[in-house]
């Protein structure tokens, strides 16, 4: 099958091949892309994707969205909608000269808000660098019965960022120093002198650029938090929430995972996450994304890396993992909205490790994975809920949709309407991202 419906395309020659590029334009172009999260929000589908300048997941990165209020036959052009702070933008393969999100999570909230969560990098080259990472230095500090962020200055002495912005010493006394804005912004009285997530102090101030700051934040990753109220149109300032569900067995990197998450019919939002020892997380808001919480009984959902939930209509949670080489896909399931998880044997979906996408519609259970021993050749695995004992137990697989051949990379999938479902996904190792548009019935027919 064919690529499908091109929503965002590279038109850097380091990044995609010539063909490709041939289709890039004023309204899908950029650098390069990755990672995909897709939500339907009341009839308006909302992507969202990294926009990147270099084909790495590290370096200067945007998100980027694109809307569609016609079920995904028009889309509005690519807009970035939150950008990092950076002391230099155009950098080669091999520079990291930049803060940058990386792993977008999108769920709707009850209230009707998109809420997306996604990592935060201070100027580092996430896992693949973690020796720049401070693994000594704790993120947060207790204040007034609050975990607030903590800075340090080049001696190690450390420093709490209080709620309004006031930098406190170790003896919690005010100092001349205040954050003035979520991308770290530092001032000394009426002096900028930098910024908490950058570096060295190479590069001039721009619109875009700036230069590392005196105090600094713990090189480590950081979950943020941003939301639309208008269906992908605006967005909010990014929010740090990592406090909320840190813990030290964690260490320096708790991630999200990419995609959709769900929302349970009391209105619980389950977001995706894993940590450093590569066991997944399970957090959720019961505030429409106000607040998150994790069960302390068991940080751990019994599940490895990058995973994604479906919700059955019994109300069990059932959650797909990545498996580590070729292979059948672990799982693990729910009883209680995400608090506490039993590990499965692995469902039937055979892929490589890669991030895959589920989703529901009644009975049935949809998944987009390559289907190779590498990142080839999409499909959709077309399910039925297994049930036993009165309980959903798993899933019964019973047929392969063909979506593309060749690259098949990170996909997201979202139901458009009664008769359609979409999917999301890389058609290339970086910068081409595209849309593909499926009958329900023709799937299920088989």
């Amino acid at each position: 099958m064919g690529l499908g419906k091109i929503l965002f395309c590279g038109n850097d020659e380091r990044y995609l091949d010539k063909k490709y590029i041939a289709f890039s334009d004023s309204t899908n172009g950029g650098s390069a892309f990755r990672l995909t999260s897709m939500v339907n929000a009341d009839g308006t589908l909302v992507a969202v994707v990294c926009k990147q300048t270099v084909g790495e997941g590290f370096g200067y990165i945007e998100l980027a969205v694109r809307r569609s209020d016609d079920g995904g036959e028009s889309w509005s052009e690519v807009e970035s909608i939150a950008t990092p702070p950076a002391r230099m933008t155009g950098e080669g393969l091999n520079s990291y000269c930049s803060a940058y999100f990386v792993n977008p999570c999108m769920a709707v909230a009850p209230n009707g808000d998109i809420v997306m969560l996604v990592d935060f990098y201070p100027e580092s080259k996430d896992l693949k660098g973690n020796k720049l990472f401070d693994k000594k230095k704790i993120p947060y500090a207790s204040y007034k019965r609050r975990m607030r962020p903590v800075l340090y200055d080049r001696d190690g002495k450390f420093y709490i960022i209080r709620e309004d912005g006031v930098v406190l010493n170790n003896k919690q006394h005010e100092t001349i120093y205040k954050v003035t804005d979520w991308k770290g912004s530092l001032y000394k009285g009426e002096e900028y002198v930098g910024n908490i997530f950058l570096n060295g102090k190479t590069g001039e101030v721009t619109e875009h650029t700036t230069f590392g700051a005196p105090l600094k934040a713990p090189k480590r990753n950081y979950i943020y938090m941003l939301r639309s109220s208008d269906k992908g149109k605006t967005w909010s300032d990014p929010v740090d929430v990592t406090s909320d569900f840190l813990i030290k067995e964690d260490g320096t990197f708790i991630a999200v995972s990419p995609g959709s998450s769900i929302t349970t019919p009391d209105g619980r939002i389950v977001m995706p996450l894993y940590a450093e020892n590569k066991q997944s997380v399970s957090v959720y808001s019961i505030d429409d994304g106000e607040s998150w919480h994790r069960m302390t009984q068991q940080p751990y959902n019994s599940n490895t890396e990058e995973w994604q939930a479906v919700l059955a209509p019994d109300g069990a949670i059932l959650a797909l993992g990545t498996a580590q080489g070729f292979d059948k896909t672990p799982l693990s399931i729910s009883y209680d909205n995400a608090k506490h998880w039993e590990k499965c044997r692995p469902t039937g979906v055979l892929a490589p490790k890669c991030q895959k996408s589920v989703m529901n519609i009644a009975n049935y259970v949809f998944c987009s994975h390559p289907s190779e021993r590498t990142r080839e050749n999409g499909v959709i695995s077309i399910g039925r809920f297994k049930r036993s004992g009165g309980k959903t137990v798993g899933i019964d697989w019973y047929a392969d949709s063909e979506i593309n051949t060749g690259y098949f990379g990170y996909s997201c999938m979202a139901q458009i309407d009664e008769d359609h479902i979409g999917v999301l996904y890389e058609a290339q190792p970086s910068s081409l991202i595209c849309f593909k548009k499926f009958r329900i019935e023709d799937l299920i027919k088989f």
